[in-house]
């Protein structure tokens, strides 16, 4: 597969996207850079935040993700905003270049757009050197993503959509505690596999089950690793169905089988909806979903080259 060039600042921001998954607005993101021996520096991973965060938690960005040098040997800064947020962008990317310097990766280039949608322009807010841009529909990277059969959402809130609650499962009854244990496993083992599709009780049941046991919640996701997409499929259909605490505890599994897949995007969506649940629930599930917060955000490696793509940086170092 031949490599992916970004060969102009243009083609940094209309990769934005392709590599979040949805087009970035009033955000703020960093692409971490890992030097290669054949390629020079490649992507390793794309971090994204709000504008609107103060300067304060923009500086502590390295230290919250676990961003360090030698496994971050770079990095290009880019500000997706408003007129509205200019300045205080120019201070987030302020602060987050200096902590990131602090924690040895260098920042090559910080960049300033007002869309990744639309043609317009970009701007190198060191230089104040400007140049034209081009619509994320239109790149290279954005097309070989829904080739490979991902998507490209439009915004983050279509994928936020996705975790969005729908009419509750009907309520069921246990009857016998032992039966009524072993056959909801077997029948979430067997829709893993593709053997047999969810039953309707299933989230009523499986609900009930990983808020009363712990222990076989911590097993179901021992299952995901063996089948995390079709785990983060059925996850997510369950949380989708529930209530409470039910739900928060579902949608930590679902934000747990999304990491798996290396989805951190979908992966801290639904972990920001299990915290949002459990904060009016249950303290207990809200600490499970912190921890899945943190496992979302931290950078995975970069992808085997015979895989996916690889991506080089602007000025092909």
């Amino acid at each position: 597969m031949s490599d992916t060039f970004f060969a102009t600042p243009a083609d940094v921001i209309a990769a934005a996207p392709a590599l979040l998954g949805f087009a970035p607005t009033n955000s703020v993101l960093a692409y971490l850079l890992r030097r290669d021996i054949r390629h020079g520096l490649l992507v390793r991973c794309a971090l994204r935040f709000d504008v609107t965060v103060t300067v304060e938690q923009a500086a502590r960005v390295p230290v919250t993700c676990g961003l360090a040098h030698p496994d971050n040997a770079a990095a290009i800064l880019l500000a997706v905003c408003d007129p509205g947020h200019d300045t205080h962008a120019r201070h987030v990317l302020d602060a987050l270049r200096d902590s990131l310097r602090d924690n040895g990766i260098h920042v090559l280039a910080r960049l300033h757009t007002r869309d990744v949608t639309t043609a317009g322009h970009w701007l190198d807010v060191d230089t104040a050197v400007t140049g034209p841009t081009y619509p994320y529909t239109d790149s290279i990277l954005t097309a070989r993503q829904v080739h490979d059969g991902h998507c490209v959402s439009a915004a983050r809130a279509d994928i936020e959509a996705e975790f969005a609650p729908v009419a509750p499962a009907a309520p069921v009854e246990i009857g016998d505690h032992a039966t009524f244990v072993s056959r909801t496993c077997e029948e979430i083992a067997a829709v893993l596999v593709r053997q047999r599709t969810p039953s309707p009780s299933l989230p009523t049941r499986a609900g009930a089950l990983i808020t009363g046991h712990p222990a076989v919640r911590d097993a179901m996701l021992g299952l995901a690793l063996d089948h995390p997409q079709p785990a983060a499929d059925l996850w997510t259909q369950i949380a989708r169905q529930l209530r409470g605490r039910p739900r928060a505890e579902a949608l930590a599994v679902a934000g747990v089988c999304f990491c798996l897949l290396g989805d951190t995007v979908r992966g801290g969506i639904a972990v920001d909806a299990a915290l949002h649940e459990a904060t009016h629930t249950h303290p207990g599930a809200a600490a499970r979903a912190t921890d899945g917060r943190r496992a979302a955000i931290r950078p995975r490696p970069a992808p085997h080259p015979r895989r996916r793509r690889r991506q080089r940086t602007p000025a092909g170092r």
